[in-house]
């Protein structure tokens, strides 16, 4: 309701007796929106004054002795609290004293005359009644978008149709992003990727910091306001598992601008897109399946060496839906698989993640274009494994088909939105052209593009002791050598570098230094060694307050060189050779060896 509905309206005065008196700002104060009323005769009215209100008074609080200081009190403390107008009655002084007219002309504040016949009661249910119309209209509304919105669903219009649907009412560009900085849907032109990966890194370090959305940042210059788009993992995992696989909403505004209809108009718009998630979760469902029986069968077959018929019938579905074959055996290429395999590892009381959060994070990790180029939903089956840590894909990778087909087949793109393709029963989202370089040419999937992709925003989300590791296989040629691509792509997510928080690893790292299969080895068997081989020089140090293992650390480190050890720990040669021997001592063992000093190393990188 704005001023001039009051004005006009039949209902709420007697005729004549609700007249305007003073618009300091012309005909556009009369479109000053009216949130509610409140009436008051108090002197200092502040307190019970809400930004919006058209204040009622029937003027007890003048004094005409006063004057202009009473007057001018009162109508600035409308003003700093925000009301939209004053309406004065007329009943105690047959008029409105002209110190008050003059002081809303003063401060800018619509001046409305209340007749006798006018009681106040009569505005107030005016104003409530309009009020509760308008909030009635505005449900129906996003009924009929969301009507709307679900209709063009169907026709696979998806994200990109509601964000058209609702911003363009409130004149704002957005983007819907994934926890990696994918761009699902939005505006065009569309964010560059390093301003959509930065976003994305923001998103998550807020969330992390248990930050309250929407969250305020500013990219390339521009203001930006985060939503989340809560994920049904995000539900009813635990942290930081939730926030990890969330989509966003980036809006091209200000949100501290806006009032609280605004944002809540936002907070609904995100809701919806959950839903339109939802969807294509739903549609994922088939690959997760598929998946899971896929899994099952590379362990069974791994234990007794059976199952070859099998495989090959799960993987025929899969590669029949990928690119609407009639199976492997299809003449215009043989079919290539690789495996993935990514952890969540949580210490601390951070408590595990969900089963289906740790599967989102590499289903979302793998649709980046930079992992497996556009389109990539058809050509991937991801399952969860084991106790819920971990996640298992089967990728179809790196025939004519799979590189050049499967990106493109029966993709259109949606008039005025980022890069949404319409493959029916697929994951529609495609990265817009130039909005980033795409996955190999030939279609294999690599480490680097994985841990480009993952650490690039992910490491933002996670917490301190926590670690995203992924092990990728080489392309294998049947759906019978799965159980060794798999095998293949766990060993190496077991020698990714542990000091990172986010890290990739491929066959190459297995072989590119011993040092590399010491996780490969029984974590138990792992400790033993290291510590029998070094408990004597920690008790040592323990004991007299020495730096024998600092010391042993740094002599490996620079290559057993005495001037650049000792340089490195400020001590003279002779000092360092004093504490050299005495570690050959304590442990037996002679650092002039090969033997001895790789024994060492080990032991020092499982400690």
């Amino acid at each position: 309701m704005r001023l001039r509905d009051l004005l006009s309206s039949e209902e709420a005065q007697a005729p004549s007796e609700l007249r305007l008196l003073r618009l300091p700002g012309g005909e556009r104060d009369l479109d000053r929106p009216v949130l509610g009323t409140v009436t008051i005769d108090l002197p200092d009215p502040g307190r019970f004054v809400s930004p919006g209100d058209l204040v009622l008074s029937g003027l007890a609080w003048h004094r005409q002795a006063a004057g202009d200081e009473g007057s001018d009190a009162f109508v600035r403390v409308l003003v700093e609290a925000g009301a939209v107008a004053l309406g004065a009655g007329e009943a105690r002084f047959g008029h409105v004293p002209a110190d008050l007219v003059e002081a809303c002309a003063q401060y800018g504040l619509p001046l409305l005359a209340v007749g006798v016949e006018v009681p106040f009661t009569s505005v107030t249910e005016y104003v409530a009644r309009g009020r509760t119309e308008e909030r009635i209209g505005g449900l129906a509304a996003l009924v009929d978008r969301h009507r709307r919105f679900s209709t063009d669903r169907q026709a696979g219009a998806g994200a990109d149709a509601l964000l058209e649907l609702l911003l363009a009412e409130l004149d704002l560009r957005a983007h819907i992003l994934s926890p990696t900085g994918r761009q699902i849907a939005g505006a065009r032109p569309p964010l560059p990727e390093k301003t959509a990966s930065a976003l994305a890194r923001r998103f998550l370090a807020a969330e992390r910091a248990g930050e309250r959305a929407p969250h305020r940042t500013v990219a390339r210059g521009t203001a930006f306001s985060l939503f989340p788009v809560r994920s049904a993992a995000g539900e009813g995992g635990s942290a930081p598992a939730a926030a990890l696989t969330d989509w966003l909403i980036a809006v091209e505004a200000d949100c501290a601008d806006w009032n609280d209809e605004r944002v809540d108009l936002l907070d609904q718009l995100a809701r919806l897109v959950a839903v339109e998630r939802g969807g294509r979760d739903a549609d994922r469902s088939m690959r997760r399946r598929a998946a899971e029986r896929l899994l099952a069968l590379v362990d069974s077959a791994t234990a007794d060496g059976s199952g070859q018929a099998l495989f090959e019938e799960e993987a025929a579905r899969l590669t029949t839906g990928a690119v609407g074959t009639d199976g492997p055996e299809d003449p215009v290429g043989p079919v290539r698989w690789q495996a993935v395999s990514a952890r969540l590892d949580t210490k601390g009381a951070h408590g595990s993640p969900a089963a289906s959060s740790v599967r989102g994070l590499l289903e979302e990790v793998l649709l980046h274009p930079r992992c497996l180029g556009p389109a990539a939903g058809p050509r991937m089956a991801v399952t969860a494994a084991g106790d819920g840590t971990e996640a298992v894909a089967f990728v179809l990778v790196g025939t004519d088909r799979t590189a050049g087909t499967v990106g493109t087949a029966r993709t259109s793109r949606t008039a005025g939105t980022a890069g949404t393709d319409r493959t029916a029963g697929t994951d529609r989202t495609a990265e817009t052209a130039g909005a980033g370089e795409s996955g190999r040419a030939d279609g294999v999937l690599t480490p680097g593009a994985v841990a480009q992709v993952a650490g690039g925003s992910l490491a933002r989300g996670l917490r301190p002791g926590e670690r995203l590791s992924f092990g990728v296989s080489d392309p294998v040629g049947g759906a019978t050598e799965l159980g060794h691509a798999l095998a293949q792509a766990r060993n190496a997510r077991q020698v990714a570098d542990p000091s990172e928080p986010v890290a990739a690893c491929g066959p190459e790292d297995l072989a590119a230094h011993v040092m590399s299969l010491l996780p490969l080895i029984p974590a138990e068997v792992r400790r033993e060694f290291s510590r029998r081989l070094l408990s004597p020089l920690l008790e040592y140090d323990r004991r007299y307050g020495s730096d024998l293992v600092p010391t042993l650390r740094s002599f490996l480190e620079h290559e057993g060189s005495w001037a650049r050890c000792g340089e490195a720990l400020h001590l003279h040669v002779n000092s360092l050779r004093y504490r050299i021997s005495r570690i050959e001592a304590l442990t037996g063992r002679n650092l002039s060896r090969l033997e001895d000093k790789m024994d060492f190393a080990a032991a020092l990188r499982m400690s």
